[in-house]
C-alpha cells in the first residue's frame, strides 16, 4: 500500500473540484467515464501524491482507496451514472451542489455542501 503524502481532505478537495470542472465544461454536463479518467489524469499530473512514481495519479488513488472511481462518484449524489449500451455517462447534476462554495467535504455516511 502506498503512502500518499495528501492528506484525504486534499485528495478529496482536488478530485471533486477537476471532477465537477470537466463535467461543467462539457455538454449537457456529461461524459464518458474512460475520457473522465484520462482527463482527471491529465489534469492532476502531479509528483507529490505519492514518492512511488506509479502511484501519482489520482485514478490509482481512487482506485486503492475507494475501489475505483466509478465507486466514488456513485456515493455522491451529485453526480449521476449512466449506461448506454457499453458505454457509461457520468453526469454532474449541478444544481445540487451549492453554487455559494467550491468546497465538498464528505463525513462517513454524510455530504455536506458549506
Amino acid at each position: 500500500m502506498p503512502k500518499w503524502n495528501l492528506s484525504e481532505t486534499e485528495c478529496f478537495s482536488i478530485i471533486h473540484s477537476i471532477l465537477i470542472d470537466i463535467l461543467n465544461n462539457s455538454i449537457d454536463n456529461t461524459v464518458p467515464l474512460n475520457n473522465l479518467v484520462h482527463e482527471l489524469n491529465t489534469q492532476t499530473e502531479i509528483g507529490q501524491l505519492s514518492d512511488e512514481k506509479k502511484y501519482n495519479l489520482f485514478s490509482k488513488y481512487l482506485k486503492i482507496e475507494h475501489s475505483g472511481i466509478l465507486d466514488f462518484i456513485e456515493s455522491y449524489n451529485f453526480y449521476g451514472v449512466i449506461k448506454k449500451g457499453n458505454i457509461i455517462y457520468v453526469k454532474l447534476y449541478d444544481k445540487l451542489i451549492c453554487e455559494s462554495s467550491k468546497r465538498v467535504t464528505k463525513d462517513k455516511d454524510w455530504i455536506m455542501i458549506n
